[in-house]
């Protein structure tokens, strides 16, 4: 619930942060003001002047000028002091201020623009789906594209199936795979020497020669590595591939283009880019629906899966090899049938099983559609290079379509049976694009001009969530303290080089004036110590604090939830299948409405075991599907049960409370903006919108407060069916899923994974699309109905509490501070801190070695011999000790740092004593003595 409330804040702070930056902001650029109106399609007629925002060329260029190359690369240079507001146009509920070249102060008018026409819309869907292709002639076009054709043509050729890819992956995996690992971990020490030697500082005419060769060698291993890598892990041709695009297009223009600067001709390759990804799709498809065998299925994929260099698991299904041939499957395909044959195996559906960790077919297949995407992505990346404005909402268009695209594409692939390998080849390509991306980046801007943009970025990211900079500290410190310790160990062994002296050696600055008051010059490098200097700057109580609760939130899903919860869920099923449906109803109502009238439970995880535990019960009676709409029915009852008791015993009996009025927060301006929707007639969009994403416990004890009519209130939650229905569809899938067949022991539904991944995804969708579409209507009530809410009456009682909690939180703050907390105090909190780092460390990378591996459907007298704590091995036993402890630490630090705040709030008045009465310094406005 409070997750929720925190951010309903962060939504609201950025768009008033937004609409403030909007309204200071004071455009001087004429030509901005005609390419925003361009883009949005507005042509506005002022009095004696009427202003065209159709072209980004100056109205005053002649025709004869106008050239595509050109054009780019003009820059307009005006008068911004001549330009003023002439007139405002609101299109599309937004406003924009429209300039003329003459002088006139005349405040600026209104004019109301027709809505959009069908031509609007469909240059806007254009601007959505294609990237912004650079004018350029066409010749320079059609030579662009044939030389971005060529590498595309070559990883075709030599990596999927349209070319030699069986071959080509057969040899690598026969001949080089064994060469990885020393190849590999002779550049990984070759790499940490020219780092340890500062290579990148080197600055002599010797230094740069012998740099550029480390340089050379460095980067042709660790093309032969990923080249090698392409037999076991299929997806390294593609990343290779992503990854020497922007080297490959940086070289084109060396050559070719010169004269051009680099962000320029970025752009430029923008439309051969696209090009050439739709060509290449075309021609992928095309080639699939000429001959059958070109097709995807199972049973090519396991005839081809030997000659790709896939090597069958015969270990756990030793009945599969083939009693004539050693070393094959005992399956053939027949070309005559397009069938797999499985006439010399015991069971073809087990056998089936052999090749299930290969996934290289199904890669060498769908390579040049993986070419396809990644060039797509460069193309949109290299329109963002252009020079006019910022880029930035249409980036984030794009990648949000790029990934529903890559999420569409898992799930296709999974649920044709290529799952396995699928996912992780999605994530290496887009690992590479954004990769691909920072070297674009890396090319068109100068070290200068980088810096300014970093600067830039963190200024804007400051703004926006300066508020919660400490929490995102503690998550750097649980997550990065092992990797900042060991690059302080580094850090000391490059100091100690830089203390040598070495021919072609240059040696980098070793102090700074800003880092003279920090210690370990002789001892730590520039660099490292910088690190400190940024370290010491932050409230490193507060930083400490986050991360230990950031380390506990990361236990309580790693641990609790997936490793305990499942072992309870695991006993629920167990228990409640020889019970009566009906019983098993009323056992999950109980314990669901418990959970509902906790204040900090949502309604997913209620829903989520619904789901899980009435299926296996209800299916031997009514079936799957059956048995999903009944727990949709128990799940929707459920929760307008909970409603109704939260509305009418507690927030109506309790309305009197201060403690329940100041936990939900009555005189925030998130709760007034919920009285006025929620106080209006009927049932609209707004009030809706609330019932169903706002905070769960203190909507529905809100509505109790304020004395709302209960049927309504149902009435407006039954939209929460589309929130309950991915929900229990999640859950049930997740039961599905670990299902097994008796006899063969193979999975029932093999989709159900994919299934549940979906629809867990689908419930987040929906779940945070909710809350953001709440969040939208009660900033616009803020905004709008400003003079309404500072109507609203301010809760005085509840006043005085937020400013008794206040003043303890202040107090708490100050005396918390790291300068002044004695040294036992310090020591607490450091060693709480280090144990959560540890356990966290411990249950991720040597989770095997902390608990016994355990499914959903298992049974614990089997599986776990009886007893449920045989779950943890004694290295999880060792993980759960330190949790303990760190908790344990924290809390003492916590309640003592509390107790003398209270003490101090105490003697200064602003905190009632334990146990007396509240009392107010005299100069504090309390407001009425009744209150």
């Amino acid at each position: 619930m409070r997750v929720k409330r925190w951010i309903y804040r962060i939504i609201l702070g950025k768009q008033k942060q937004s609409m403030s930056l909007q309204d200071e902001e004071h455009v001087s650029d004429k030509t901005m003001f005609e390419q925003h109106n361009a883009a949005n399609k507005v042509n506005v007629e002022v009095p004696n002047q009427t202003l065209y925002a159709k072209d980004t060329v100056s109205a005053d260029q002649p025709e004869d000028q106008v050239n595509m190359e050109v054009a780019n690369e003009t820059e307009y240079q005006q008068d911004t002091t001549a330009i003023q507001p002439k007139a405002t146009v609101i299109a599309n509920n937004r406003s924009l201020d429209v300039y003329s070249d003459d002088n006139d102060k005349s405040e600026p008018t209104s004019q109301i623009v027709p809505a959009p026409s069908t031509e609007d819309v469909l240059n806007a869907f254009h601007g959505f789906l294609f990237p912004q292709i650079a004018p350029i002639r066409m010749s320079t076009f059609i030579i662009l594209t044939a030389l971005t054709a060529i590498p595309t043509a070559g990883y075709i050729i030599a990596f999927t199936k349209m070319g030699f890819g069986k071959q080509t992956f057969y040899f690598l995996a026969n001949n080089f795979s064994n060469l990885i690992y020393p190849i590999g971990g002779g550049l990984t020490g070759f790499a940490f020497l020219l780092y340890l030697f500062d290579v990148h500082h080197w600055s002599s005419e010797c230094g740069v020669t012998l740099r550029n060769i480390c340089y050379t060698i460095l980067a042709s291993g660790m093309f032969l590595v990923v080249l090698f890598l392409a037999g076991d892990y299929p997806y390294a041709p593609i990343v290779l591939f992503i990854l020497l695009m922007p080297f490959y297009l940086a070289g084109i223009r060396f050559v070719f283009y010169r004269h051009k600067s680099t962000r320029m001709f970025i752009h430029w390759s923008s439309g051969p880019l696209f090009s050439l990804s739709v060509i290449t799709t075309i021609v992928w498809v095309t080639w699939t629906l000429v001959d059958e065998k070109n097709e995807w299925n199972l049973g090519i994929a396991l005839s081809e899966a030997a000659e790709s260099g896939c090597v069958a698991n015969f270990e756990d299904y030793p009945n599969c090899e083939s009693y004539y041939y050693e070393g094959q499957a005992c399956f053939h395909f027949d070309e005559d049938l397009n069938t797999l044959n499985f006439n010399d195996c015991e069971d073809g559906e087990v056998c089936r099983m052999v090749y299930a960790d290969c996934y290289n077919t199904f890669i060498l297949w769908v390579g040049p559609f993986l070419a396809s995407l990644g060039t797509l992505f460069l193309s949109f990346f290299a329109s963002f290079m252009r020079d006019d404005g910022t880029p930035d909402q249409e980036a984030s268009k794009f990648v949000r379509v790029w990934m529903f695209l890559l999420f569409a594409m898992w799930v296709t692939a999974s649920l044709a049976g290529a799952g396995a390998g699928v996912f992780t080849t999605l994530a290496s390509l887009v690992l590479a694009c954004f990769a691909a991306a920072a070297i674009f980046i890396f090319k068109a801007f100068n070290m200068e001009e980088r810096k300014e943009k970093t600067q830039r970025v963190m200024e804007k990211l400051s703004e926006k969530y300066g508020a919660w900079s400490d929490v995102f500290r503690g998550l750097l410190i649980v997550t990065c303290t092992p990797v900042f310790l060991l690059y302080l160990v580094v850090s000391f062994l490059v100091q100690r080089v830089r203390v040598m002296t070495f021919k072609c050696y240059t040696k980098p600055p070793n102090t700074t004036e800003s880092l003279r008051n920090i210690t370990g010059e002789y001892w730590l490098t520039i660099e490292g110590r910088r690190i400190i200097r940024v370290f010491q700057s932050w409230d490193t109580t507060k930083v400490f604090t986050y991360a230990v609760y950031w380390g506990l939130a990361f236990m309580i899903m790693n641990v609790i939830v997936s490793q305990y919860t499942l072992v309870f869920l695991s006993w629920l099923i167990e228990w409640t299948s020889g019970l009566n449906l009906g019983v098993v109803t009323i056992i999950l109502v109980g314990v669901g409405m418990t959970m509902f009238l906790l204040p900090p439970v949502p309604g997913v995880p209620i829903y989520l075991t619904l789901g899980i535990v009435i299926i296996p019960v209800g299916r031997e009676i009514m079936g799957i599907f059956w048995s999903i709409c009944y727990a949709m029915g128990v799940s929707l009852a459920l929760k307008l049960l909970a409603c109704t008791l939260q509305q009418k015993m507690i927030g109506g009996l309790l309305s009197n409370s201060v403690g329940v009025r100041q936990f939900v927060g009555v005189n925030s301006n998130i709760i007034r903006a919920m009285k006025l929707v929620l106080r209006e007639p009927g049932l609209g969009i707004p009030k809706v919108s609330i019932l169903i994403g706002g905070p769960d416990w203190p909507t529905s004890v809100l509505c109790g407060i304020m004395g709302l009519r209960l049927l309504p209130v149902l009435v407006g939650t039954l939209p929460i069916v589309f929130l309950i229905l991915p929900t229990l569809l999640t859950g049930s899938f997740t039961y599905m899923a670990d299902v097994r067949d008796e006899l063969t022991g193979e999975h029932e539904f093999p989709w159900a994974g994919t299934m549940a991944t979906v629809f867990a995804a689908l419930t987040g969708l929906v779940q945070f699309g909710s809350m953001v579409v709440a969040a939208f209507y009660l900033e616009r009530v803020i905004d709008e109905k400003k003079d309404e809410l500072d109507l609203i009456p301010i809760d005085e009682e509840v006043k005085l509490a937020d400013e008794r909690d206040e003043a303890l939180r202040q107090a708490y703050s100050e005396l918390s501070q790291w300068e002044i907390l004695p040294s036992w105090a310090r020591f607490l909190l450091c060693v709480s801190l280090s144990c959560m780092i540890v356990t966290c460390y411990m249950v991720q990378l040597f989770a095997s070695y902390c608990f016994r591996d355990f499914q959903l459907t298992d049974s614990i007298e089997t599986a776990l011999d009886g007893d449920w704590k045989n779950l943890t091995k004694p290295l999880g036993i060792a993980a759960n000790i330190l949790l303990l402890t760190s908790v344990v630490l924290l809390q003492i630090f916590v309640s003592w740092v509390n107790h003398i705040a209270r003490k101090k709030c105490s003697a200064q008045g602003a905190i009632a004593p334990e146990g007396g009465e509240t009392t107010y310094d005299s100069h504090r406005n309390v407001g009425d003595e009744d209150s």
